[in-house]
């Protein structure tokens, strides 16, 4: 029971660190500030390719030299109904190293893409696929970079919609996101 009521809180704190960082990136110079070609966060979905360019960001800077948190997080346009995300929490902090979780591993690591369900033009509802944290799924995470600027790397994996049996497979993910 211990397990669930941890994973549980890691969801609920994912969704709520995507949305602090798209919140933060808005007060930046509109979101669109600093060099752009230094931030992205891109990947095939099912063999599509997607970018999740719009806001582009890392949780804030870490307080000291130990990263615990690394959470990453883009939209594919300004009206923000269509992202990914990027969870992990890791106690001993985080490297410059992969990283691989799936339903049994002890590593509190997950990869979300969201899509807005649309009804006359207002959302409805949120169709959310997770990796690393569902029975059935696994995400990979490669970190390249971890400087003062952020967090650069690569990711894959299979997620599974979090209401339903479907899934996604994830390749060739790869992000270069500045912090907060």
């Amino acid at each position: 029971m211990k397990r669930l009521t941890s994973r549980a809180k890691f969801a609920i704190l994912s969704v709520l660190a995507l949305v602090i960082i798209g919140l933060s990136a808005c007060n930046k110079n509109g979101g669109g500030g600093g060099d752009d070609t230094e931030k992205f966060l891109t990947c095939k979905i099912n063999g599509k390719y997607h970018e999740f360019n719009y806001m582009v960001n890392a949780n804030d800077k870490p307080a000291t030299d130990t990263v615990h948190f690394v959470v990453i997080g883009g939209w594919e346009n300004q009206d923000m109904n269509i992202g990914f995300g990027i969870n992990m929490q890791i106690k001993e902090g985080a490297k410059e190293a992969t990283y691989k979780a799936d339903h049994t591993s002890d590593l509190l690591l997950a990869g979300k893409y969201y899509i807005d369900d649309m009804k006359d033009g207002k959302v409805v509802g949120t169709t959310i696929f997770n990796g690393g944290d569902l029975e059935g799924s696994n995400f990979t995470l490669t970190i390249t970079s971890l400087t003062k600027w952020g967090v650069k790397g690569t990711f894959s994996g299979k997620l599974k919609r979090l209401d339903g049996e479907d899934y996604v497979t994830v390749t060739e993910g790869k992000f270069s996101a500045p912090y907060n």
